[in-house]
């Protein structure tokens, strides 16, 4: 492997030395710097090196790059993007050329603020991504100054953040200038191109397209977070890399399709939970991602039959090869190379020696801090086996799609019908494309007379068209298919139809609605009363919802499900209140509630109704769950008393209620006369004194087919309710610590409401019996050892001087880069291995019915 040259760079001050007063001290000064940045670059795939080309004084804080054909390198020196109030540079963004080598350093133009990116067009024009606007300049009198400029188009928006506006581009095909919008904190936009050709939007980024010279302004697809890295092939196929994931990771390679909706929308908030935003496809009519990439992403290259991909955050550089798969794309993640803290790669460009070239911001502050570097990538093909060598040819329905989307195929609705509901998703999204232009046909009546499925994807279609149409959701609103009806909410929410405000806050009092139509009328009426950053999580309103007399029971319970169990103002009485109500549904609510909640006044209510034998079982037994926890001796006794009762469910929910805690001679005699006595019982009794016994038999983790069979041959009928008290469970199993589900649990790992309709028996299965066999790559989770000697584990969330991560519990926690000693990625799940040995064959059996049938 070759080896880089080793770097170790002094800091250069002088051109960037402070100029303030005397006695004076920055409001805003530049970041304090280390005088040794050294990259400590790693290669990690033979036939990969990597050069300094030219650093820091020449150029600094760089962004944008690209390289014309006589191998000349034109990059952004930026010194506007959070510039220090003592910072000594230059007003205006540079665009410097270096050659090929990095020397002959010449200025080509001065003039704006925070360039994001620079491509070079044809005629001599150079295209620039500001901020708020895609410009051109041209050197019209040949003195190597540019010094004649048009505006291709221009962004109207009240948000000036640096990078989250304007930023990618690359060339379609025909000739015409492609480039892309980050989410602009949700903000109302409009975009006007040259010839006055205009796009509006609000809180979704997206990727837009009009000819060089600035006319016939198009969006081309929406639903991104900040798709900064830009490639078109020459066969046509977009791929984007977005720049952030927020609280949604990962960063998200994509395959871009003309009229595809992505999923994010930022006028949302930034909570991960919100029933109309979807980051892996998980909403109707919406396209997850390829593969996840490194954090903080700025360039997609063409490499072979994959792409290249950088990470700011991560210090990396990536290539993922570009598999086909349906009609779409899947791909694995192969590094190339590794740097320190002090490797940031942000742009990319393709030379036309076959050799890559990138700008480097150096240091992890967003401020301006006076370093940078230019690096020049060569891989020789011969040794690097990596790559993928060709693009795969397109699959038939891939073929297909193509041919839906440019209208050459025009099967009849039914046909396309069918592709929607399909599980690919690219061939559905073209179904959809196809099925608008036969929509023009269609009135009210035909609609209503479509079978109810059929009429859930004519929704999903029609609304591409025009999100003010009004008439397809009045005429829908009220079907009595709850999917039609949590489109027709997602329709007036993102289209922001106000006039539904009476019809959501008449829906919104409705005790029939279900749990998740509550969570979609809830965020809809959020977003209609102007606060759609709310969604599902403001615990006033939450609280508000709770504790309103006027309220259906129903939707006072749903509150309750979202409201955080230790809310201040949630005081007993209040729980008491609503569990005299004598309503069985928000009883259940409250008892779940108890149970979240470590307290003795809790246990002691959850006590009263254990022992209330006129209430029914299964709130009893809800009851029991709690009482497991706490720490009153007392407590313990009732649970040894229910272990021995005739009532099955209590008593078994009693046993396990005992894993927790100690067992004496005595209530261990008494448990054997239990397991000897129900049959049924015998294996929570051995689960506690017996453990070794309850694993006896079980055939290897990696044999789902034989463990199948076993739950199978179990006698008796699996208990759904008993296999959702083991998902909740706090003292075993403990899925809610990572898995949200109706509303209860935590989001760390994927939310597991809908799983039923997304895996069946044997994949469930599969994914608790070997949790790290297949996980997804944005559930990684990543080790870290601190400077204090502690170790942590948590899925990361963004990256820059400081690390986000969430942990197991769910919350947020930070991490300042100089404590971390060690940082390594881990293919493996957040979820401990183990399971099943914390589980009898029976509470495997329901926790699994649970999960492939749900429950409320």
């Amino acid at each position: 492997m070759p080896i880089v040259r080793k770097l170790l760079v002094a800091s250069i001050v002088g051109l960037f030395c402070p100029l303030i007063a005397h006695g004076q001290k920055p409001t805003n000064p530049t970041p304090n710097v280390p005088n040794q940045l050294p990259p400590q670059i790693e290669l990690l795939q033979p036939g990969v090196t990597l050069t300094l080309l030219a650093e820091h004084p020449l150029l600094v804080t760089p962004t944008g790059i690209d390289v014309d054909s006589q191998g000349q390198i034109w990059l952004i020196a930026c010194h506007t993007h959070f510039r220090p109030d003592d910072y000594a540079g230059p007003q205006h963004d540079e665009i410097l050329v270096f050659d090929a080598k990095g020397g002959s350093r010449r200025l080509f133009y001065n003039k704006t603020d925070a360039t994001m990116q620079v491509k070079l067009g044809p005629d001599g024009w150079v295209y620039l991504a500001e901020r708020d606007r895609i410009l051109r300049v041209k050197d019209s009198d040949g003195d190597g100054v540019g010094d004649l400029e048009e505006n291709i188009a221009v962004l109207d928006s009240v948000t000036d953040y640096p990078h989250n506006g304007l930023s990618g581009m690359a060339w379609h095909t025909n000739g015409d200038l492609v480039f892309s919008l980050g989410e602009n904190f949700g903000k109302d936009w409009t975009l006007t191109a040259r010839d006055g050709t205009q796009v509006q939007g609000r809180g979704e980024g997206g990727i837009f397209r009009c000819t060089l010279d600035g006319r016939k302004l198009e969006r081309f697809a929406l639903g991104f977070w900040n798709p900064f890295g830009l490639l078109i092939r020459d066969d046509g196929e977009m791929f984007a890399a977005e720049n952030d994931p927020g609280s949604r990771p990962p960063c998200r390679l994509l395959n871009v399709v003309k009229g595809a909706d992505y999923g994010f929308q930022w006028v949302y908030g930034s909570s991960p939970i919100h029933p109309f935003i979807a980051w892996n496809g998980e909403l109707r009519g919406t396209i997850g991602m390829i593969h996840p990439c490194g954090e903080g992403p700025c360039s997609v290259l063409e490499l072979g039959g994959g792409v290249l991909i950088p990470s700011w955050s991560n210090h990396c550089i990536d290539y993922y090869p570009l598999h086909r798969q349906g009609a779409g794309y899947t791909s694995e993640r192969i590094a190339l190379l590794q740097g320190s803290d002090f490797f940031r790669p942000v742009c990319m460009a393709a030379g036309p020696d076959d050799s890559f070239y990138l700008t480097d911001w150096v240091f992890s502050s967003y401020q301006l801090h006076g370093r940078g570097r230019l690096w020049k990538l060569e891989i020789d093909r011969a040794k690097a086996k990596w790559i993928q060598s060709d693009r795969e040819p397109m699959t038939p329905l891939a073929r297909l799609a193509k041919d839906l989307r440019e209208g050459s195929s025009n099967p009849p609705l039914p046909q396309l019908m069918e592709l929607a509901k399909g599980a690919d998703p690219y061939l559905s999204d073209a179904a959809l494309t196809a099925m608008t232009r036969q929509s023009q046909a269609w009135t009210i009546e035909t609609l209503q007379a479509m079978p109810v499925e059929d009429r859930l994807w004519a929704l999903v279609a029609l609304r591409r068209i025009n999100l003010k149409e009004e008439k397809w959701v009045r005429a829908l609103l009220h079907d009595p298919s709850p999917d039609i009806k949590f489109e027709s909410l997602r329709w007036i929410a993102d289209g922001v139809l106000t006039s539904f405000l009476p019809d959501i806050e008449m829906l919104l009092g409705q005790s029939e609605l279900d749990y998740r139509l509550f969570e979609a009328t809830l965020a809809t009426w959020n977003t209609l009363r102007g606060k759609s950053e709310m969604g599902v999580t403001d615990i006033e309103i939450l609280f508000e919802r709770v504790s309103n007399p006027a309220s259906p029971l129903q939707i006072r319970g749903y509150a309750l499900r979202l409201l955080p169990p230790d809310h201040p103002k949630l005081s007993l009485a209040l729980l008491r209140e609503l569990y005299g109500k004598k309503d069985t549904n928000l009883a259940r609510e409250v008892v779940r509630t108890l149970a979240s909640r470590n307290s003795k006044e809790a246990w002691d209510f959850l006590a009263e109704i254990v022992t209330n034998d006129s209430l029914e079982v299964e709130l009893r037994a809800d009851a029991l769950v709690g009482l497991g926890n706490s720490t009153d001796p007392s407590h313990a006794a009732l649970l040894v008393d229910l272990a021995m009762q005739d009532v099955t469910k209590l008593r078994n929910e009693a046993l396990r209620g005992l894993r927790s805690k100690p067992i004496d001679p005595k209530q261990s005699e008494l448990l054997k006369k239990t397991a000897s006595k129900y049959r049924s019982s015998a294996s929570l009794v051995a689960s506690l004194l017996d453990k070794e016994s309850v694993q006896r038999g079980r055939p290897p983790l990696n044999e789902t087919e034989k463990w199948l069979s076993r739950l199978a041959d179990l006698p008796g009928q699996p208990d759904l309710e008993a296999g959702r008290r083991t998902f909740f469970h706090t003292k075993f199993a403990t899925c809610a610590s990572c898995h949200r589900y109706q509303g209860r649990g935590n989001v760390v790992g994927p939310d597991l409401s809908l799983i039923a309709k997304q895996g069946d028996r044997i994949s469930i299965l599969r994914s608790i019996l070997e949790p790290n066999r297949d996980v997804a790559p944005q559930y990684f989770s990543t080790l870290l050892e601190l400077d204090d000697g502690t170790v942590f584990s948590g899925i990361l969330l963004r990256s820059s001087n400081i690390e986000v991560f969430r942990d197991p519990t769910g919350k947020e926690r930070n991490f300042l880069k100089k404590n971390i000693v060690l940082r390594r990625e881990l293919k493996t799940s957040l979820m401990p291995t183990g399971l099943n040995e914390q589980l009898t064959d029976e509470e495997l059996r329901d926790l699994l019915e649970f999960l492939v049938k749900g429950s409320h």
